[in-house]
């Protein structure tokens, strides 16, 4: 019996490739505007690529100057300047994935199998960077003045920063925009007190509510995840964000991700012929830090102060 006249591989075969990497293409460059505007909103001017398992390490300086004012042929004293470590950020590489099967691209077509759920999966990826974000602002322990409202709480703590950013070369520098150098993380309800005798303008940015130059301060976050009755503030180009590369080298190269020029994450799409389903795969690790730590104050509003 003559063999069959087969060529391989056969015409017409669905490949990995076939399903669409403009995809994780779409999705990466969504994700990488999105943290770009945040970036734009924060004044961040520094994104900072680290490999896997990499450390930044920042630290706290402190000057003893002494007097100048020394009469000829006295002793001069000496001024000294300490430097000391406060903080040590390890990044490495973070992995998530999800699975589509192939019941649910028959029954709810690709679009909305693949397409709109990878959708709601970069979104969740968001969130995890708001998280660190908020983490990076609401642990620290320096304090300024509280105030007896939202008001005047924000209002003491720009006075603190003022101080604080003094001698900060850039940092405190006003925006192109003419919006003031720091940047306030209040919760919502305190927000609504002050809205039952103003009217102000939401805007949202990866996925967090803001008030661009609140008051005349500061642009201002709103977030669940900042107790009632606290804000928090710094200066915008205090804070940075870190990542591990996820775009070129051995990394893409071998699981095929797609990224953005940032490369701040890689994703893929694969087929699993064992369960006849559809994994997307991210990969990539993101650390939000201030590079000053006791540069980012709490502050209270206490209606008796």
């Amino acid at each position: 019996m003559p063999a069959a006249n087969l060529s391989y591989p056969e015409a017409g075969v669905t490949k990995a490739a076939d399903l669409a990497p403009d995809i994780s293409i779409d999705y990466v460059n969504r994700f990488a505007q999105g943290i770009q505007r945040l970036q734009k909103l924060l004044g961040m001017t520094n994104l900072i690529p680290v490999a896997d398992g990499g450390t930044i390490k920042t630290y706290k300086y402190t000057t003893d100057v002494k007097g100048g004012n020394v009469a000829e042929g006295e002793y001069i004293p000496l001024s000294k300047v300490s430097r000391t470590l406060d903080q040590t950020i390890t990044l490495g590489l973070s992995k998530w994935r999800r699975n589509t099967t192939a019941e649910a691209v028959q029954g709810k077509g690709r679009d909305r199998a693949i397409n709109d759920t990878d959708a709601k999966f970069v979104a969740g990826l968001q969130g995890n960077i708001k998280s660190d974000l908020l983490a990076a602002v609401t642990g620290t322990t320096k304090t300024a003045p509280a105030g007896k409202t939202l008001q005047a709480a924000l209002a003491n703590m720009w006075a603190a920063l003022e101080t604080i950013f003094e001698d900060y070369d850039g940092f405190g520098d006003i925006d192109d925009d003419g919006v003031p150098p720091f940047v306030f993380f209040v919760n919502p309800t305190d927000v609504a007190a002050y809205l039952g005798t103003a009217t102000i303008t939401t805007q949202t940015a990866f996925g967090m509510s803001y008030i661009k130059d609140f008051l005349g301060l500061g642009t201002t976050f709103t977030s669940a995840k900042v107790p009632a009755g606290t804000v928090f503030g710094t200066a915008a180009q205090n804070l940075n964000i870190a990542y591990v590369p996820a775009s070129g080298g051995d990394l893409a190269q071998t699981f095929g991700l797609t990224s953005d020029a940032t490369g701040m994450l890689g994703m893929t799409h694969a087929v699993i012929t064992t369960n006849a389903s559809i994994d997307t795969l991210v990969m990539g690790g993101v650390k939000v830090f201030p590079e000053v730590s006791d540069a980012v104050l709490k502050g209270t509003i206490t209606p008796g102060a």
